[in-house]
């Protein structure tokens, strides 16, 4: 088979062009082509599934010497259990689901953890062997939630994040096969799981920090916090009375380095809350209607867990100004509608919503005006004084020689991003325990910062500054 590869362009037996691969395991590729998707599947795989009578013999048309084809034309929705892509519609949710459970009755052995769906056939397929019957309701809610390590009978879970599911479907399904709706209490994890889930999990909520809140290195930021954003929570009836909500989507904007995700997750961990936290790898994709339902879930689960803290990186990836470079047509202004849409809902279930970027010309205006995103803060490298005042907090847990100067220190980094300042504190103390010194001193935290400048000059591997 590998000598023969598929590629983009390949015409398929019913006449429809391969666009692009959107999932591959041991044996099949699913691939999206101009007017749907297709399932690829080597031969070896194509005869036992008609020899078991998975599948009737001449559903899978010959490609070539190794692979056979299935198309599913009207932008069917093909789906693997273990790689997606994963169902979009309440409608392709529901006869997921229904297959899933055919299957289950025609194959009692089957393995359904690596099942594959395709729309014209009553039953999965099925590429592996044998399975613990136990492990459904955590393949088909996996499955029906976008691949979140949740079982179906979580219903909290899959109606949140099973996209279109509706409650009276999700009874009905439950009944259908059988489950009963898992208790909090008794939910577990899974056995196994390679795939992490499309979403990123929220850190779990605390309790609040006592005393004020501080941002060594970004006193202007730390200043706004305070009286933008915690006083307004602190005195919300008293802000209410006067027209004031609760606060709204902020903006920061700044170069790589420059400290924005390390002044939100500081804001959230003194806060207590629980923290979303997306870029593009995370929420952007090339399918259509995939970004719009990754945003709404992503909103969803946050605001089901406010108060909290999203975090939105790299915003311009996915909301780019309409008519610029990364703007792609009628998907890309769904995705900007829904984004929209969802908005104005965040302060009002008490979710703080933090976008960042370093390109903000490249975000359509019609995001970041007033009443959508309240403030935009630009954050440039940290002055002397605020590395200095950086510095002394990074140290001041860490044995250190008497009558460091960290100003000199702060005077060595100017100009460079504030990560590059915690990274010469860790280095200054890896130096330390490497040549058998109990204590950080001026001539190693030199050194930390002569590593940086030449980890720049000669593009050295840089370890350690992200």
């Amino acid at each position: 088979m590998e000598d023969r590869p598929l590629r983009p362009g390949d015409l398929l037996p019913g006449g429809s062009i391969l666009k692009e691969r959107t999932a591959r395991l041991a044996g099949w590729q699913i691939w999206r082509t101009e007017t749907g998707s297709a399932l690829l599947a080597d031969a070896a795989l194509v005869l036992r599934w008609e020899d078991e009578g998975q599948t009737e013999r001449g559903v899978f048309l010959p490609l070539n010497d190794a692979w056979f084809a299935l198309e599913a034309g009207d932008y069917g929705l093909i789906s693997s259990a273990e790689a997606g892509p994963y169902p979009r519609t309440v409608q392709q949710t529901a006869a997921l689901a229904e297959a899933f459970l055919r299957t289950r009755k025609a194959f009692p052995d089957g393995h359904l953890g690596s099942a594959l769906y395709v729309p014209q056939l009553p039953c999965l397929l099925l590429p592996g062997q044998g399975e613990d019957r136990k492990e459904d309701p955590w393949t088909l809610g996996k499955w029906v939630s976008g691949g979140m390590n949740a079982p179906f009978t979580d219903e909290k879970r899959m109606l949140s994040w099973a996209p279109g599911l509706t409650e009276d479907l999700y009874r009905s399904l439950l009944n259908a096969f059988g489950w009963r709706q898992t208790p909090p209490e008794k939910l577990r994890e899974p056995l196994a799981s390679s795939d992490a889930p499309a979403l990123p999990a929220s850190a779990p909520r605390q309790s609040r920090k006592e005393g004020e809140f501080v941002l060594p290195g970004r006193k202007e930021l730390e200043t706004f916090f305070r009286e933008r954003i915690l006083d307004v929570i602190d005195r919300e009836e008293e802000y209410r009375r006067m027209g004031i909500p609760f606060p709204g989507p902020t903006l920061l904007i700044g170069p790589p380095g420059c400290g924005k995700t390390f002044a939100v997750e500081r804001l959230a961990e003194y806060l207590g809350w629980p923290v979303f936290s997306v870029n593009s790898a995370s929420i952007a994709s090339s399918y259509i209607h995939e970004t719009s339902r990754l945003i709404a879930r992503l909103f969803d689960a946050a605001m089901d867990s406010a108060p909290s803290v999203v975090i939105m990186d790299e915003m311009e990836a996915y909301l780019s100004r309409r008519g610029g470079p990364g703007f792609s047509n009628t998907a890309h202004t769904e995705e900007m509608a829904e984004f929209l849409r969802l908005l104005p809902r965040l302060p009002e279930k008490k979710v703080l919503l933090f976008g960042m970027t370093n390109r903000p010309e490249d975000i359509d205006p019609a995001v970041t005006r007033k009443g959508r995103f309240d403030h935009t803060l630009e954050l440039g490298p940290p002055s002397r004084e605020e590395l200095t005042e950086l510095l002394t907090s990074l140290l001041r847990d860490v044995p250190k020689e008497q009558g460091l100067d960290l100003a000199a220190i702060a005077a060595l980094l100017e100009g460079r991003p504030i990560s590059d300042a915690a990274f010469a504190a860790r280095e200054a103390g890896r130096l330390a325990v490497v040549r058998h010194r109990d204590r950080v001193g001026q001539d190693l935290l030199e050194e930390a910062c002569r590593a940086l400048k030449g980890a720049k000059e000669q593009d050295k591997k840089s370890i350690g500054f992200h």
